[in-house]
């Protein structure tokens, strides 16, 4: 638990979004639901000289020291309690996301919060 001076002063208020967190580590997927999130989904558009694309992105931040990992699934909202890890893709699965990247945060030598994208 973090003490009033090390607490950070980002608002977490808007952290109030259940996200499901699958994780598979050989054989074995773990459920985990967490009930204080936030993801955003991002629309982008990419111009060049062929014309445009466009591409989704997105951003899920968890207060705390959350145990995220590249190649984890983030579903909004809460999922099934199991999956079958290979079909179930952002494709075939609205509000389903892959993370890329993570990246906790830290405040006064603390960890207060992951982010993740992709």
């Amino acid at each position: 638990m973090l003490s009033v001076q090390s607490r950070s002063p980002v608002d977490y208020s808007k952290c109030n979004q259940n996200v499901t967190v699958y994780h598979q580590s050989g054989a074995t997927v773990t459920r985990t639901v967490y009930a204080n999130a936030f993801l955003d989904f991002r629309k982008n558009q990419n111009i060049n000289k062929t014309g445009s694309t466009e591409t989704n992105s997105f951003l899920l931040v968890i207060p705390g020291a959350v145990p995220l990992s590249v190649g984890d699934k983030v579903l909004l909202g809460t999922g099934p309690l199991t999956i079958t890890w290979a079909a179930y893709i952002p494709s075939t699965v609205p509000g389903l996301v892959v993370v890329k990247y993570v990246d906790p945060k830290y405040w006064n030598g603390a960890q207060v919060h992951v982010e993740a994208g992709g």
